[in-house]
């Protein structure tokens, strides 16, 4: 929609924002936005689009205005970021990025939430137990974010599906647990050259890092396709409630910050988080 029509249409919602040391601006909340995409047709995410363009800022990404400019949240939503699991990692980073702003989720986990996930994975809830993971994602985040659409693959990832879950993405989240999987879909990345950001999680510790299609990957870290069939150090060493969401958010930041195509911050390097001790190391990759 045109911004002179747009803003004509919004004009009794727009609220007048001037904060201090900062150029004024109008926000709107998402009642009248959500009853314009149902008037003309159109989804509430490119309504949100056409308000960002027009220099208006939907309510619920208001805040993020000192972080990121109009055109960057307008991208965001236009933009799809892949998840492949939706456990522990992938709920957090899931629901960050739908909090965040965007606009579409590819999500593939064929596992089932149990009892055991209730200490740590934020889309684990007693009445959902039984379910699919990447089902309820999908649920959770249109109730969170009606924008956000989660496309939702109720599968392992596996070399056969591999392709499919990626086709609509610009960046890959390695939110899995086992590395044999993970190196699949490092390759899978690599073919399709997109950016992979992984992470893992094993007692209070974390690692995360940011492999491009040219980069050297995960086998520099943990070995061979073979060496990959071991037990993960996770199996061994449990999961604390905090660890993957620290972890998580180190991923979802770093997702954002490839969507906007800023330089990412884990690149050629492998960040070591120790929550025991409240230190995080950065290990150079050769």
């Amino acid at each position: 929609m045109e911004a002179s029509r747009l803003r004509k249409r919004l004009d009794p919602h727009l609220v007048r924002r001037e904060p201090p040391g900062q150029s004024p601006f109008d926000s709107v909340s998402e009642v009248p936005l959500v009853e314009l995409a149902s008037e003309s047709g159109r989804s509430l995410r490119r309504v949100m689009i056409d308000c960002l363009k027009a220099g208006v800022w939907p309510e619920r990404f208001r805040a993020q205005r000192g972080s990121m400019s109009a055109e960057d949240q307008a991208r965001l939503l236009d933009s799809c970021a892949a998840v492949i699991g939706a456990g522990g990692l992938g709920g957090h980073v899931i629901l960050l990025l739908a909090r965040t702003g965007v606009g579409r989720l590819a999500v593939c986990d064929g596992d089932r939430f149990d009892e055991s996930n209730l200490n740590r994975q934020a889309l684990a809830w007693p009445d959902r137990l039984g379910r699919n993971k990447a089902r309820v994602a999908a649920e959770r985040v249109a109730d969170l974010n009606p924008a956000c659409q989660v496309l939702p693959f109720p599968a392992m990832a596996t070399p056969e599906n591999i392709g499919e879950v990626l086709g609509p993405a610009r960046v890959v989240v390695d939110c899995l647990d086992r590395i044999e999987t993970r190196l699949m879909v490092e390759r899978a990345a690599r073919e399709r050259g997109l950016p992979f950001i992984h992470g893992a999680v094993a007692g209070l510790e974390g690692l995360i890092m940011t492999v491009f299609p040219d980069d050297p990957g995960l086998e520099g870290v943990y070995g061979s396709q073979a060496a990959a069939k071991e037990d993960s150090a996770e199996v061994v060493l449990g999961v604390p409630t905090v660890s993957p969401a620290a972890v998580a958010a180190f991923q979802a930041a770093e997702a954002v910050r490839l969507l906007l195509g800023r330089e990412p911050a884990a690149r050629g390097r492998l960040l070591h988080l120790d929550l025991s001790v409240f230190e995080l190391e950065s290990f150079t990759l050769a």
